[in-house]
């Protein structure tokens, strides 16, 4: 998903409409309720989680969301059926605009929902170790017992980054044996969490939002990595351009926010 430093380009968003003249025009048609299928990054999940009750109590629309690693979702999407897998997605930027290459999205914009970071995290109340260099990651990795991260193979994000920030530093080899690769970010967080491993890499959406855990920081300059994520609709479902414009609104962003999404 290698540039050492990416500053994603914010997509344009073009979903001006209002908010509440959607909304309440999807509460006043009480016979209208339909269900969004929504494929999210694991990075969203926690927002989305929070969303959907609000968003089925204001429009009587409910959301039926899975999550996955982007890579993973961006190609059900790809290789979907012709009529599709997926109403709405919440991927990167960079996954948004190979789904609208291929003719995957329902308009040419997308909303932008915020930027999260590549992250070290430790169980709450392990020392919190300098990553504030190059060369002080460098030493805390090469002194952290174990190591856990998401799988590249699966297309997550951090987990592809930060094994090219291993191989970077030159630390492939020393720390293989102490290297664990998870299928997913929430699967590393949860693990830390509890004590299994003494260093998680994720994205900083996963960490802050859970318990039992403290996020030591973005990865330093020049190694860090930003990512700009946005939602975008995949089918012509009514319902989908409601979601959109739900997604839009300072409700659903103040989610976005408290679960580590930082504005463009």
């Amino acid at each position: 998903m290698t540039r050492l430093r990416t500053a994603t380009r914010p997509l344009k968003n073009t979903f001006t409409f209002s908010a509440a003249f959607i909304l309440c025009a999807a509460v006043s048609s009480a016979a209208w309720a339909d269900n969004i299928r929504v494929l999210a990054a694991g990075a969203a999940k926690a927002a989305v989680e929070r969303i959907a009750p609000e968003f089925t109590r204001q429009t009587g629309h409910t959301l039926s969301a899975t999550f996955d690693t982007v890579g993973a979702q961006r190609d059900r999407v790809l290789n979907g059926a012709p009529a599709g897998v997926a109403d709405v997605v919440i991927l990167s930027n960079a996954a948004i605009t190979q789904l609208r290459s291929a003719a995957r999205l329902t308009q040419d914009s997308a909303q932008d929902i915020g930027v999260v970071s590549v992250s070290l995290a430790v169980p709450q109340g392990a020392p919190v170790p300098d990553i504030s260099s190059p060369e002080a990651l460098k030493q805390t990795l090469l002194a952290a017992p174990s190591i856990a991260y998401a799988d590249p193979a699966r297309g997550a994000t951090a987990g592809t980054h930060f094994a090219k920030v291993v191989d970077k530093l030159e630390l492939s080899q020393t720390l293989q044996a102490r290297i664990t690769v998870l299928p997913f970010g929430v699967e590393v967080i949860k693990d830390v969490s509890h004590g299994k491993y003494a260093l998680g890499v994720s994205q900083s959406s996963e960490i802050l939002q859970h318990p039992g855990i403290t996020m030591v920081g973005p990865l330093p300059a020049p190694l860090a990595l930003s990512t700009g994520y946005a939602a975008a609709p995949t089918s012509a479902q009514p319902a989908a351009a409601v979601l959109m414009t739900y997604l839009a609104s300072e409700a659903a962003l103040k989610h976005f926010r408290a679960t580590g999404f930082l504005a463009e």
